[in-house]
């Protein structure tokens, strides 16, 4: 028989309630990191570090220096307290809260690898093992996965030997960029960060700097080696149309959407725009809720150098104009299909949107200076995908999402009022241990 709480949960009780729920060996997995400190000098423990550092990040901290000047209130240390109490019953816990720096201390030792191995893989295997994304796949059966790189740290002068190097009218700027897949999920709005590979130079004498190309090879070696059994749709942009891609995909077993334009591929799309006028009744009209006009046409079974690729293109009509979208997909288009894929195609815009722009301009300040050693810049961009996953967890799942956005208004609000309830109201061991046996089901917000 399933209980519940008797109270609505608290900001403090969601997320722990979300963690445990989708996540029942988080905080086991924390002490699988290789802590590289030496061990007759460590005053905080290596998970509990971790910990703050995701906390830090959800709740929109600024600055390493916030740990120590606004977190660490005394309400804030006794919920710690029990929180390690609960899940590290053996591990003492210090009398205060760590600075921002002994954060960056262990940052820059701790390999990223590892972060990405023994936290953030795991987290996501979890979560679809565990079955909470099937509703949301494409045709029932895909995940759609984005990849697309973005910048999170730039310099005017070399910053290490692996910075990419760009001429510009202005002068040159040293950049540290990465190349990520997000796992999408449309109707929720969640883009979900499951593969990071970044895009760096080797040393400063390489003949030929790194890319995108060249990451995203080794990035879907890695999607292919961490998730072998992911049913997955792969969306990329024009950059990535060509045969390599495709066969690539076609190795994998993975479906593919590309966008391009007639100048990626002149010849391709000629034919495709001459053979499209043979197939009239390929065709599908629908009028929206919001008034806009969307049309789709396509043409299955074009030849692409010995290859069958198929090609859907959309263009809606609103008042403020019309837009249009063309990509090369191996899925075969019938009416009875094609406004989902169309759908498909069109979530590419997650991965900005939903992804880098709300870690950029949201509140997690993905490219604030929280450090200039490589490693440490790593590991922080890695921490805040967790973060952002947890706050993801928590804005849609049914625990709360409702109470965000009639209550807080928006995310911003949020992650004041969880700063609040975690450094000003304490959280009771009776109500804790409530929450944590409590069997719950957590649903997501499709609307």
């Amino acid at each position: 028989m399933s209980t519940r709480p008797k109270q609505d949960f608290t900001l403090p009780d969601a997320l722990i309630k979300t963690i445990a729920h989708f996540f029942p060996h988080f905080w086991s997995d924390l002490s699988q990191v290789k802590d590289p400190r030496d061990p007759t000098r460590i005053v905080y423990p290596m998970e509990m570090e971790l910990f703050v550092g995701v906390l830090f990040l959800m709740l929109h901290g600024g600055s390493r220096r916030n740990i120590k000047y606004k977190l660490a209130t005394p309400v804030f240390l006794e919920n710690l307290r029990l929180i390690w109490k609960t899940f590290y019953p053996k591990v003492l816990f210090p009398e205060s809260l760590f600075h921002g720096d002994t954060l960056h201390y262990l940052l820059k030792r701790i390999d990223p690898e590892d972060i990405h191995n023994h936290l953030r893989r795991p987290l996501m295997r979890r979560l679809l093992r565990g079955r909470s994304l099937e509703d949301f796949r494409l045709l029932g059966h895909w995940y759609m996965v984005m990849i697309d790189g973005t910048g999170y740290r730039s310099f005017s002068k070399p910053h290490c030997p692996h910075c990419l190097k760009r001429t510009q009218d202005h002068g040159t700027v040293y950049l540290h960029q990465v190349l990520e897949a997000k796992l999408v999920l449309l109707k929720p709005g969640m883009a979900l960060s499951i593969e990071t590979e970044f895009i760096e130079n080797e040393n400063q004498e390489v003949s030929k700097q790194d890319c995108e190309l060249k990451a995203f090879h080794r990035l879907a070696a890695r999607l292919k080696r961490d998730f072998s059994q992911l049913n997955i749709c792969l969306s990329v942009d024009g950059l990535y149309l060509g045969a390599p891609t495709i066969d690539l995909c076609q190795r994998n077993r993975w479906h593919y959407f590309i966008t391009f334009k007639e100048g990626s591929a002149p010849a391709f799309f000629a034919e495709y725009e001459a053979l499209l006028k043979l197939d009239a009744k390929n065709f599908l009209r629908q009028e929206k809720e919001d008034g806009a006009i969307s049309r789709c046409r396509w043409v299955n079974r074009i030849d692409w150098e010995g290859r069958r690729v198929n090609v859907l293109e959309n263009t809606e009509q609103t008042a403020k104009g019309e837009t249009r979208f063309v990509w090369a997909t191996d899925f075969e288009m019938d009416l009875g299909n094609v406004q989902e894929l169309e759908r498909g195609g069109r979530a590419r815009w997650k991965i900005e949107n939903e992804g880098f722009n709300v870690q950029k301009n949201g509140g997690y300040e993905l490219e604030h200076p929280f450090s200039d050693h490589p490693a440490a810049m790593k590991n922080f961009y890695l921490l805040t995908q967790i973060a952002h996953l947890f706050n993801q967890l928590m804005e849609k799942g049914s625990l709360l999402g409702e109470r965000i956005r009639e209550t807080m208004g928006s995310l911003k609000v949020f992650s004041l009022k969880m700063w609040a309830a975690f450094t000003e109201v304490f959280i009771e061991p009776a109500r804790l241990r409530e929450i944590l046996a409590a069997r719950i089901q957590i649903r997501f917000d499709t609307s």
